[in-house]
């Protein structure tokens, strides 16, 4: 059975205090007592095996053993979505998170249906430490400020792949014919030995309303990959897991 997992957010070997949050999980929900032994991990790649040494109500504290770093894996997938509404935001970033994503950035589109506010970004803050708690993630995904196409699409150079779904709901479909005249998306898997070889891929999601013809002519100009996840009508959050599984559970290469 896995140790407990736990993150803090500076990891040294030695004496730890838990946060508070944290700290209340370990001695309520898990009901850990002294020399009991965890995992402790800092979301950015460190972990270290840590034993419990004081489990008061005033302060939870474990001793940390020697601090191991893992880099991610790659391809490093980094996920820029037009964010539904409400929980389905959450299930779309806990999912992700379990299975890897680098990054993920709201996107801000003509159809969007959801705006991302800072008390937004730190409540998914914790669904991140949450979700990777429960997967074994020695990483937690970086949450980025939301942008709009234009300002995404300024950051293309940084990835060796862009991807984009241009399917979407009955309302897109003429903007979808357009885009796909002038660039046909190619079914994913046909892409995946192509995938398979880069480091860093960017993929879009884009809202359920579809994107606008203006919005097609960036997509277009920006020299993007169009691609299909098959021939159905998905949700946002369910073409975001459905991208991030095929990238994190297909591709995966060892440890650079």
């Amino acid at each position: 059975m896995s140790l407990p997992r736990f993150h803090v957010e500076h990891l040294a070997e030695g004496i730890q205090a838990l946060p508070a949050d944290e700290a209340r999980h370990a001695r309520l929900a898990r009901r850990l007592s002294v020399d009991d032994r965890v995992v402790l991990f800092d979301g950015q790649g460190h972990e270290a095996t840590a034993t419990v040494i004081a489990c008061g109500r005033r302060a939870f504290e474990v001793q940390a053993g020697p601090v191991k770093y893992a880099p991610r894996r790659t391809p490093r997938l980094t996920l820029a979505v037009a964010m539904p509404k409400g929980p389905r935001q959450d299930m779309l970033i806990e999912k992700c998170t379990e299975l890897g994503t680098a990054a993920l950035v709201p996107l801000s589109s003509d159809r969007s249906v959801a705006s991302v506010s800072a008390h937004r970004l730190s409540k998914w803050r914790q669904t991140t430490i949450a979700a990777a708690k429960q997967s074994g993630q020695a990483w937690l995904p970086e949450l980025c400020l939301p942008m709009t196409l234009p300002e995404l699409f300024a950051e293309v150079s940084a990835f060796d792949q862009v991807l984009v779904g241009l399917s979407s709901a009955p309302a897109a479909c003429e903007e979808a014919r357009v885009a796909g005249e002038r660039n046909p998306p190619s079914p994913i898997i046909d892409l995946l030995p192509v995938l398979r070889e880069c480091t860093s891929i960017l993929g879009v999601v884009g809202p359920e309303g579809g994107w606008t013809s203006d919005e097609v002519d960036t997509l277009t100009q920006a020299g993007i990959t169009p691609i299909s996840l098959g021939p159905n009508i998905l949700r946002i959050e369910t073409a975001a897991v459905a991208l991030a599984t095929l990238i994190h559970a297909v591709l995966p290469r060892a440890n650079e």
